[in-house]
């Protein structure tokens, strides 16, 4: 009979199966059933491990996103697997790892060995958490600790309207090795382990600082310990089940017990032994409750004085326990003074810490603000250098025009031609004067400045459809991560939505999972919103439509091009900056004139004031340095109620 045991280390939960085949996917009927953010990328029919002579062999089902074998992609015809192996569905799903498998159909589960029934034993661990930033502590005890703003929780470190910390965020449970871990309760935001995010249960120490969600609150591990705590099994009733010994065991300790209380020990002994005999007597077993009166009758005066030389070691141990009692209770005193000298020291040392971590996130900033200054500047005075050659070449054909026109004019030729010369004379004059006007209006505009103030909250959104990637920009427009882009970033006529979707911002590698709350296909206009956003948001938008005027300067932040040209070696995206002027500017589209512009569909347009005016949409193939942009009312409608009235509109 087939079998295998697989351990999904992320939730802790184990799936025994003894069928020959076993389907991984999101159908009801599959026997691994995954749940969570982690199934998007898991197909409804995903993969499947089926027991052969040689053994278990993976076999993908031709799965959007593939399943992997310690990392590798399962190949067609499948892969065999062994004990120890991790099993992946798709490139971001969830692992699974083979705990135990028996070889073939046939092969049969052995028989586990027979445990002998003992006493459990299970540990309870006490914890004392503080909060960095109120300072507060938290102290804790049980087998397992939650964390969270619900009331069920062990441990609240914030309030319960809280949007950051999921009802119940994280656990504090005794390991297999017998340590304290910690593992996510499938929150929300996720649970942070000394900066790092943790997708399975990770061990715990003194020191160790959790954080509950993506800026929510920190905790400093300030002290745990455990205690054994032994369950004893209920012992059976009747004499059968326990010794004469057992019995007279138990008549001493009542014996003892009534010689404290002032009684004589002896008389509390026979009674004891008496009452021992007589209920078993009444239940079941009169031979041995016999057996019993006549043994205790014929050696009633030896125990007699057995029970006084037991009485006098009982009082010798009484003595040596009083006397471990106090070195125990002046231990705990210690440990109590050092506690309290480590709490002391370890709020002071919390703040350190926690501004220690404030000035090195603030040197970070500051770095990548000026990295980010001197390549607008750098793409600015390219722009400008482009122009100006643009703007003397325009110069050198209009004078090359009159002295035509010049010449013509003293050679007296046709009517025809000198007006054909004329026209030509304008129209250079013209486009010699919108040249000079956009020049004066980028030199005037602090367009490096605005790349500065806003180019964080711009992402590089990548989605997957029907197996094919495509890259598109957005913009974030409120602090909790809802995001405007184009329609025809996250759909096309055939699809009403991606498969997947990820967002990477500015001057970061670390992509986040998106979704899409409502597009316009009319407008080519898209609302998603990035899961578990806490950062940069653009807080000046037009969203009245009042701020585009004909003529000003205007810029364009986005990634032209998409992923390939937006990454540096190390994988983290930088923005890319055009900057012209607003050409033309209606109730339905603006049209931005900007010295290059291409492939950054969803980028904001902003006007010289910072203002987001538009959303990138296209540029226009018969003429280069157009594009075309939709107002950013047409947005408003897409928008939950909460979301406008949180943006005042």
């Amino acid at each position: 009979m087939p079998y295998l045991k697989l351990v999904e280390p992320a939730r802790g939960r184990v799936t025994e199966a003894r069928d020959s085949v076993i389907r991984f996917g999101r159908d009801p009927e599959a026997r691994v059933r995954p749940d969570g953010d982690a199934a998007q990328v898991v197909s409804t029919r995903h993969a499947e491990l089926r027991a052969e002579a040689a053994g278990w062999l993976l076999v993908d089902l031709g799965s959007r996103n593939g399943t992997y074998l310690n990392g590798t992609r399962v190949p067609a015809p499948g892969a065999r697997v062994a004990v120890g192996d991790t099993i992946r569905l798709g490139e971001s799903g969830p692992e699974y790892q083979v705990a135990a498998v028996t070889e073939g159909p046939a092969a049969t589960v052995p028989e586990q060995p027979a445990i002998p029934d003992r006493p459990a034993e299970v540990r309870s661990y006490g914890v004392t958490l503080l909060a960095t930033t109120t300072g507060r502590r938290y102290e804790a005890r049980g087998t397992r600790i939650r964390l969270g703003r619900g009331r069920e929780c062990e441990v609240q470190p914030v309030e319960a309207d809280d949007t950051i910390v999921s009802r119940v965020h994280a656990e504090l449970t005794v390991g297999p090795g017998g340590g304290l871990v910690i593992r996510d309760a499938e929150s929300k935001n996720g649970t942070f382990l000394n900066g790092e995010r943790i997708t399975r249960a990770m061990p715990v120490r003194l020191a160790d600082k959790i954080m509950l969600g993506q800026g929510g609150p920190v905790l400093l591990v300030e002290g745990m310990g455990t205690a054994p705590h032994k369950v004893v099994a209920r012992p059976h009733a009747g004499l059968g089940q326990q010794t004469v010994i057992g019995l007279i065991g138990q008549a001493l300790a009542k014996a003892r017990e009534e010689r404290r209380r002032g009684g004589r020990g002896s008389t509390a002994f026979m009674r004891a032994v008496a009452d021992e005999v007589g209920k078993d007597s009444r239940r079941k077993m009169r031979w041995l409750t016999s057996l019993v009166i006549v043994l205790v009758l014929l050696l009633g005066g030896g125990v007699y004085g057995v029970y006084w030389a037991l009485s006098r070691q009982v009082a010798d141990t009484e003595r040596a326990l009083r006397s471990s009692e106090d070195s125990a209770r002046a231990e705990t005193d210690r440990l109590r003074r050092e506690l309290a000298e480590a709490r002391a020291a370890a709020a002071p040392a919390s703040q350190v810490e926690l501004l220690r971590g404030q000035l090195e996130a603030a040197q970070t900033r500051t770095t990548a603000l000026q990295a980010s200054l001197e390549r607008a500047q750098q793409a600015l005075g390219q722009q400008l250098a482009a122009g100006e050659t643009r703007r003397e070449e325009a110069r050198r054909d209009l004078e090359r025009m009159r002295e035509q026109l010049a010449a013509a004019e003293q050679r007296a030729p046709s009517p025809s031609l000198i007006d054909s010369l004329r026209r030509a004379v304008a129209a250079a004059e013209t486009r010699t004067a919108s040249l000079d006007a956009k020049m004066r209006a980028i030199r005037g505009t602090d367009f490096a400045g605005l790349a500065q103030q806003h180019q964080g909250a711009v992402g590089l959104i990548t989605v997957a459809l029907d197996g094919s990637r495509y890259d598109g920009t957005g913009f974030v427009i409120s602090p909790d991560g809802y995001m405007l882009t184009n329609w025809h970033v996250v759909a096309d006529s055939a699809h009403a939505g991606p498969d997947t979707m990820w967002v990477t911002m500015a001057d970061q590698s670390q992509a986040r999972a998106a979704e899409v709350i409502a597009t316009s296909r009319e407008r080519d206009i898209a609302l998603i919103r990035i899961r578990g956003y806490q950062g940069s948001h653009l807080p000046s938008i037009d969203w009245a439509g009042t701020k585009a005027r004909q003529g000003e300067p205007a810029a364009l932040i986005g990634y032209p091009a998409g992923s390939g040209f937006a990454r540096d070696r190390g994988s983290v995206v930088r923005t890319s900056m055009t900057a012209g002027i607003l050409s033309r500017v209606t109730l339905d589209l603006i049209q931005f004139d900007g010295m290059t512009t291409g492939g950054s569909s969803g980028s904001p347009v902003f006007n010289a004031d910072g203002d987001v005016i538009s959303v990138h949409r296209a540029g226009l193939r018969q003429g280069p340095g157009f594009a075309l942009s939709v107002p950013v009312k047409y947005a408003i409608p897409l928008m939950p109620p909460a979301l406008r009235q949180r943006l005042g509109l």
